[in-house]
Parts: structure tokens; sequence; C-alpha cells
């Protein structure tokens, strides 16, 4: 039998007869395990249910930080399963902000390409985005009052959707308890009356930064 040259076994191998038959792979899955990478900003989105409603009270010396030094903390991201985008896994919006406005301003590429931690999407992940988005805001030039509230109603209708019946005040401030971030039964019960209540009365003082003792004290007046 005569020798078969590498040429030979290269030229069988791009044959008809070994030809691929099974689907082709347009893109990569996701790692399964957190995975550092870089992600432009056309990659990235960010979290659309961002309890923080209103300007970051430290907007302005985040922007400054960042022209200056870069992005000394860049924010976790994910991925929801079959999505085309990243999206910041948890706090982290300002910032993604922020890198858009400097990009636009200078066009230096180390505010359009970010090196992220991948953190693949948990099983529970809307709520886990969720609550972590509201921990990581405390902070972060914190969350007013009412911000607050609305990101616990919010989380309320997750973990309602998840258990597919109504949940108590003490059973929701369990559950927030579990996943990172931990309010009070009589707080949650603030929190409540001055959605119910204020918000419809007064969203601008709300917004502006009410705080909880002076919720406290409108609502007894009801």
């Amino acid at each position: 039998m005569s020798d078969i040259s590498p040429q030979d076994v290269a030229n069988k191998l791009l044959s008809d007869g070994f030809s691929r038959s099974g689907p082709v792979a347009s893109t990569l899955s996701d790692p399964i395990a957190d995975t550092p990478m870089v992600v432009t900003l056309d990659e990235l989105r960010p979290y659309e249910l961002d309890p923080r409603l209103t300007r970051n009270p430290l907007y302005d010396d985040i922007k400054a930080s960042i022209r200056e030094r870069g992005l000394d903390s860049p924010p976790p991201i994910t991925r929801r399963p079959g999505a085309a985008h990243f999206i910041i896994r948890n706090g982290g919006n300002t910032r993604l902000a922020i890198l858009r406005e400097l990009w636009g301003e200078t066009r230096d590429e180390r505010f359009f390409r970010i090196a992220c931690l991948f953190r693949p999407w948990p099983e529970r992940g809307e709520i886990i985005a969720l609550t972590g988005h509201l921990a990581e805001n405390e902070l972060h030039g914190g969350l007013s009052f009412i911000e607050r509230a609305l990101g616990v109603q919010k989380a309320r209708e997750l973990y309602e959707q998840e258990t597919g019946k109504p949940l108590s005040q003490s059973e929701l401030a369990r559950r927030l308890k579990a996943d990172g971030y931990p309010v009070p039964q009589p707080h949650i019960s603030r929190m409540q009356e001055a959605i119910q209540y204020l918000l419809p009365a007064i969203p601008t003082v709300l917004y502006a930064g009410l705080g909880r003792h002076q919720v406290e004290q409108l609502t007894s007046l009801r």
C-alpha cells in the first residue's frame, strides 16, 4: 500500500464525503461561570428596572473621577437567555450613562471598551437583578424613600409571580432579606402608604427626597 501524503489526507477531509451535515452555530453561548470579558458600549444596555428614577446626587463627582482615572470599578454584567445585549447586573447604570457621555465628548476608546466581569444569568434572574440594584444603589449615592418604595413594590410583584399567590408584608420582608436587601416590615408598611396616598398628591416632593420620617408624619394625618 502506497504512502498517503498529508495533501491527500487534506483533500479527503475536504471532499463531499466529509462535509458538515449538522447545524452551524451562528454565535457562541455565554460562559456558564463568572468570566472576565471586554464589551463595548454598543453591546451593553442599562438594567430596565433600575430603581433609581432621578439623577444620582453624586453624578458629577463620579463623572469627574471616571474622566481622570478611568473606570476603577467596572459593574458586573449579565445577559438574559436569548437576549442580544448584555445588561448591568447590579448597580452601575449611572456609570454606564457617564461612559456614554464621555465617549460622545472625547471619542476616547477607554470609555468605549470596558473590562467587565460577566456573571451568568441565574435561575431567579429578574428578582436577583432587582434586589442587587436596590442594594448596590444604597452604596453609591443612595435612593430616595419613594424610589426604594417603588423598587420594593416591583420586587413584591416578582415574588408573587414566583409563588403564584399574594405575599404578606412580613413574608415580603423575609424574602428581601434572604435575597440580600433587608427591609424591616414597618418600613414596608410606610412605603406602601407613601405609594398609595402621597405619590398621587405630591410626587415632586417625594422625588426631591422626602424622607421616611416626613412620610410617617404626613401619612399619620390622613
